[in-house]
């Protein structure tokens, strides 16, 4: 029985060792050749220019239908991004590792706090740019959750809301955020919100407010580009 277990450990172990250098050797570079080919508009571009091109830390969110093409679009700020610790997760952390950005394992059902903690170390030891998707790591879709209230709380850290979409894409239907992929050579419209700041002395009421706000202002930004990109979910 003892042997049985350690076989079946070991080709666990190699399965997961061979997907994971799938995706490092094969999924991110065929990512990295996909999304370079797409032409980016940004929308509110002074928000980007003024908090992301500066020192200043931030705190980003946006929806799950987007985290493929954000952990391309974002990676070379090496942000922090919170992702679960389920095994799609460690698929997903193993991808946005690719494109530089660091994995923080967590989330609101399992290790959110322990997340949290060190997203706030980060950003108050100097670190730069901390997000995660708002509505994961299971949905419901386009409903917030307070993680990075919470943290822009902690940190004093402005809250940009982030959204895309294209004039071209594919949907992955039967996923249950409605995964969205831009199509290669496709126009991308990167849209940023006015930044949030949320008072440290802030009540569980106040972060409710903050977090329907939040919520709304995403999802206001997602309707505006996908109308301007001809998209319809």
């Amino acid at each position: 029985m003892k042997k049985r277990k350690r076989t079946l450990r070991f080709r666990n172990y190699a399965h997961e060792t061979l997907v994971k250098r799938l995706i490092r050797k094969v999924l991110v570079p065929i990512a990295r050749l996909w999304f370079g080919t797409c032409r980016v508009t940004m929308l509110n571009e002074g928000v980007y220019r003024e908090y992301f091109l500066s020192d200043q830390p931030i705190v980003g969110g946006t929806w799950h239908r987007g985290a493929v093409y954000f952990l391309y679009f974002f990676g070379n700020f090496q942000p922090r991004i919170m992702i679960s610790q389920s095994k799609d997760g460690e698929i997903l952390a193993e991808y946005a590792s690719g494109f530089g950005v660091v994995p923080v394992r967590g989330s609101s059902s399992k290790g959110g706090r322990d997340a949290l903690e060190q997203m706030q170390l980060y950003l108050q030891g100097g670190g730069k740019a901390c997000a995660t998707v708002l509505d994961g790591p299971r949905g419901p879709a386009y409903v917030a959750k307070r993680g990075m209230i919470y943290l822009a709380k902690l940190t004093g850290a402005p809250l940009i809301p982030i959204i895309w979409s294209a004039n071209r894409t594919i949907t992955l239907r039967n996923s249950w955020d409605k995964t969205v992929l831009p199509l290669p050579w496709s126009r991308v419209y990167v849209a940023f919100g006015e930044p949030i700041l949320i008072p440290a002395d802030s009540s569980s009421k106040d972060l409710e407010r903050y977090r329907r706000s939040v919520e709304d202002r995403l999802n206001t930004m997602m309707a505006e580009v996908d109308r301007r990109c001809g998209y319809r979910r």
